[in-house]
């Protein structure tokens, strides 16, 4: 019986070579469910909090010009110039930190982070949001908080 279907697959070389294609492309063309690719031996992190670099935190802060600002940088953020925002409360305009990594949160874009040294988040903690993010140009290093408070302006007449 093989040696009919041989014969007749011989004689017609078209049926064998239609049969033979047929059987690799439909190998070629499954779905590679085993395959291992290098994405699938990295861990998917599960927070942000999975990239903040040693010695670094994360302060969640409150932008005053969130919307303006998030057409303007990327969905991770940008590098920013802090200022107090004004209030009823309080005048605005000081400067609070100066290139500093600003990061958008991945489930609500519209919340904002900086990325700080450890030692630091003290002094921007102290000042009360609402915030001014500056764009600034991300390839400027070197971040810090301004430890300056508001300074008095003293005007001295002479006679």
């Amino acid at each position: 019986m093989q040696e009919k279907i041989l014969s007749k697959i011989k004689s017609n070389s078209f049926l064998g070579a239609f049969l033979i294609l047929g059987a690799i492309s439909y190998f070629v063309s499954k779905p590679a469910e085993n395959r291992t690719s290098k994405e699938s031996f990295l861990p998917e992190p599960k927070s942000v909090d999975t990239f903040i670099p040693r010695g670094f935190v994360l302060v969640p802060i409150e932008v005053a010009n969130a919307e303006s600002l998030a057409s303007l940088v990327g969905d991770m953020g940008g590098v920013v110039d802090l200022y107090l925002a004004s209030t009823d409360k309080q005048k605005g305009g000081l400067k609070v930190g100066s290139k500093l990594k600003l990061l958008r949160a991945p489930l609500n874009p519209q919340q904002y982070a900086v990325l700080v040294k450890d030692q630091e988040s003290p002094r921007l903690l102290s000042y009360a949001g609402p915030f001014i993010a500056v764009v600034q140009n991300p390839d400027e290093k070197g971040n810090q908080i301004s430890s300056s408070g508001p300074t008095r302006i003293q005007v001295q007449y002479q006679n």
